[in-house]
Parts: C-alpha cells; sequence; structure tokens
C-alpha cells in the first residue's frame, strides 16, 4: 500500500515536472456565459434545445465549471488552447479569442465606474443578465481595450431598449444585424475610422467595438445559430457594424447635431441593418437600389434605413445648395418600389399594401420607408473623386436608437495610459 501510495506521488511529482518543463501552466478565466435571474445558466438551456433538434454543434456545450470563473490547466499555448476550448463550447465567433483572465477582466473594468454586479439590461432570447462584469469579459474575448467599454456599455443599453426589439433580432430568419454609429469627441480619441475603409478591416475599434456587442448578443442573450438563431445565411455586419462619420470632410451637420446633441456630446447611434449595399454613382443610383426589392422588408413596416454618402458627393451636393433634408427628399421620391414587382415578390406581406403607403400604391409605387425622416443620411469614406455610397436596407419598424457614452472619471488615465504604450 505504501510502495503504491509511492509511485503514484512520483507519478504525480513527474507530470507535474513534465508540465512545467514543457511550459505548462494553470491559469483562471472567467466565463462569458449568461445567466437568468432565476439562476438558470443559459447554456443549460440552448443544450436542452439542441438534444430536442437532434444537433451536436457546438459539442462541449453547457460542459463548464457553473461558476463565474473556473481554473484551466495549459500546455505551451494558453492563447490557442483556451480559443479552441471557447469555440467548441459555443462561445465564439469562430475567430480566435483573447483569454479573459481576471487581470484582463479587471483591467477592462477601468473603463466605467459601474460596479460589477450591475445589470444593464437582460438579453433576449434566453434572458440572460448582462451585468458589467459580463459585458466586460466579452469585451476581453473581443479584443477591446479599457477605452472601449464605456461605447459597448452604451451599445448593450441601446438593443435593450424595447424599441430595438431585441428578441425579433435575435430570432428571426432573416439577416439584420445592429449598425453602430459613434458620434462626439470619444470617436477621435478611440481612432474609430469613418474615413477610407470606414466598414472594413485595419482599425481596432471598429473591429472589436462591433464584435464585442455580438459576442455578448450571442453569449449573454443565448443567441445560437442554427439553434434559436434562424437567419439561414446572415452576413459578415454580424461580425461587426460600426464606424463614424467623416466629421472633417462632411459639408453637413453630423448626426448628432441633427438628433440635437452639442457637439462636445459623446453619443452612440444603433440602427438595424439587413445587409451593406456598395452604391457607386451619386443619387440616381441610391435612388435605383433603394427603389428594388433590396427594400422589401423596409416596406413592410416602413423602417429606418441608412445610406452613407461620400464627402466628394456631399461636398458636390453642397455646392449645389443641397443639405441632408433634400438628400432625404429626394430619395424618398425617386427610391420607390414598383408595386407589381413588390406583389410578385416572396417579401410582399400578406396583409396587403400597409395602410400608410396606400396613397402610394394607388400611384404604382411604393416608397422604401414611411417617411423622408426615416432616411438616416451618413457622410463617411475616404475623400476622393469617385462617387462611392452604401445603402443599408432594415428590417422591421422604424429604429434608431441613441444613448450617452458615459465616461468614467478616469477617462484622460485611461487614454494616457495608451499613449504610452
Amino acid at each position: 500500500m505504501r510502495r503504491s501510495a509511492t509511485l503514484g506521488l512520483a507519478m504525480l511529482l513527474f507530470a507535474c515536472q513534465a508540465l512545467v518543463a514543457c511550459g505548462g501552466q494553470t491559469l483562471r478565466v472567467y466565463n462569458p456565459s449568461g445567466v437568468r435571474q432565476d439562476g438558470a445558466h443559459v447554456d443549460t438551456l440552448l443544450k436542452a434545445a439542441m438534444v430536442d433538434m437532434g444537433l451536436s454543434k457546438p459539442p462541449l456545450a453547457d460542459q463548464f465549471p457553473k461558476g463565474s470563473a473556473e481554473k484551466m490547466r495549459v500546455a505551451r499555448d494558453a492563447q490557442a488552447e483556451i480559443s479552441d476550448l471557447f469555440y467548441r463550447r459555443g462561445w465564439s465567433d469562430g475567430l480566435p479569442i483573447v483569454p479573459p483572465t481576471p487581470e484582463r477582466v479587471q483591467a477592462m473594468l477601468r473603463g466605467t465606474d459601474l460596479p460589477p454586479e450591475q445589470v444593464i439590461g437582460v438579453l433576449e432570447p434566453m434572458r440572460g443578465q448582462a451585468t458589467v462584469e459580463k459585458v466586460a469579459v466579452n469585451a476581453v474575448m473581443a479584443g477591446c481595450r479599457p477605452e472601449h467599454l464605456p461605447i459597448i456599455i452604451a451599445a448593450v443599453e441601446a438593443i435593450v431598449d424595447p424599441a430595438f426589439n431585441l428578441l425579433g433580432v435575435q430570432t428571426t430568419d432573416e439577416s439584420v444585424t445592429p449598425l453602430l454609429i459613434i458620434g462626439g469627441p470619444v470617436a477621435q480619441e478611440l481612432e474609430v475610422n469613418g474615413s477610407f475603409g470606414a466598414l472594413g478591416p485595419g482599425w481596432q475599434a471598429n473591429a472589436c467595438i462591433g464584435r464585442a456587442l455580438r459576442l455578448v448578443m450571442n453569449n449573454i442573450g443565448g443567441a445560437w445559430p442554427g439553434v434559436n438563431c434562424p437567419a439561414g445565411l446572415a452576413q459578415p455586419g454580424r461580425y461587426t457594424l460600426c464606424l463614424t462619420e467623416n466629421v472633417a470632410q462632411s459639408p453637413w451637420p453630423s448626426l448628432q447635431m441633427e438628433l440635437g446633441y452639442p457637439k462636445n456630446a459623446n453619443i452612440l447611434t444603433v440602427m438595424r441593418a439587413e445587409s451593406v449595399i456598395n452604391v457607386t454613382g451619386g443619387l440616381p443610383e441610391l435612388a435605383s437600389v433603394m427603389g428594388s426589392l433590396a427594400s422589401a422588408f423596409a416596406a413592410r413596416s416602413g423602417g429606418q434605413v441608412a445610406v452613407i454618402v461620400a464627402p466628394w458627393v456631399a461636398q458636390e451636393l453642397a455646392a449645389q445648395g443641397w443639405q441632408k433634408d433634400h438628400v432625404r427628399a429626394y430619395l424618398y421620391e425617386r427610391g420607390r418600389i414598383s408595386l407589381e414587382e413588390w406583389r410578385g415578390s416572396w417579401g410582399f406581406p400578406k396583409t396587403g399594401v400597409p395602410d400608410w403607403a396606400g396613397e402610394a400604391a394607388a400611384a404604382g409605387f411604393i416608397p422604401a420607408v414611411r417617411s423622408p425622416q426615416n432616411i438616416t443620411v451618413l457622410v463617411a469614406g475616404g475623400h476622393f473623386s469617385i462617387p462611392q455610397l452604401a445603402y443599408l436596407p432594415t428590417w422591421g419598424e422604424a429604429c434608431q436608437i441613441t444613448k450617452e457614452i458615459t465616461l468614467p472619471a478616469r477617462w484622460d488615465e485611461l487614454l494616457a495610459a495608451r499613449e504610452k504604450e
């Protein structure tokens, strides 16, 4: 017995030495998954749904200790091992994640003065509680910096607003996703891109802030593709869809000024976008795209769409005396769907033409939205003499939610620390 115990101890010691020799370590990491007010774990409910549906992906769904954090033994590459494990548990968007260690989560929480346990909101469809700490965990995983956290918190506040209809967004078979528009001095301080490549790769704030919100929606809200999120194809904007306006090269007031906020206010406006359709040309080409079946779902409900106008085009229009209201009026009148074409499409509502569009229907064409004010005009992109625009159709009722971004008391210290790195 003594020999057996001695042998066992020797084997354990050998294993520990081998682990150390190959660079092994034990890490403590937080989990990003949601917990409901009744104490039920979102992942447990999702796993039950998977079993009922005969699904096997993610393969390690609900296989984790049910505390807020766990100890995890890893070998040489902690980043890769934890990233792979989180992927198999259903906690990633398919891209590598940053392990949410206590040190990283605590550093992230410096981005807010709110207590970690405070609940920002309850996220549909599984009604996970978005505590400040859980949001911070997902922000770490997305590659965010602490100074990004105030914007992510504002984004969570926006999507839990009843007007956003998060339950519908998460569970529709359409490809709708949040569009985040950051305004105010914070956009420049965080280097949010509104110029060349504003909706493309290469900018940490644009990429990580939008990605963090998606992880929050999936992990805390429990919107798992194929389980309770039936979007058949989805879209790349579900990774991130975040930008600011090119205020420096715009001839018109910014969105925040239009909404009545002072120039020095930091705000986040959230809309719903079905896709981003590139349009090369001017307003006639943009109106042509708006007047196609790309607007079918916007027209059903008269929703709020967004158009992005290149700085060069905006300046050319401004030189002719045009303001944003003129752009909205033009697109509203010219960007109309043929009633005949719409009626023959899959997206035509079973109840017929909406009441608000009845008068227009008599003339044979339906506006893409209820009124010109349901067209949000943004100026963004690089400044050169090629007319690049974009149309972002929407889904559901009109939705444009704006939240003020609350910065922590030590905001200047966060920015200064960033400059020193």
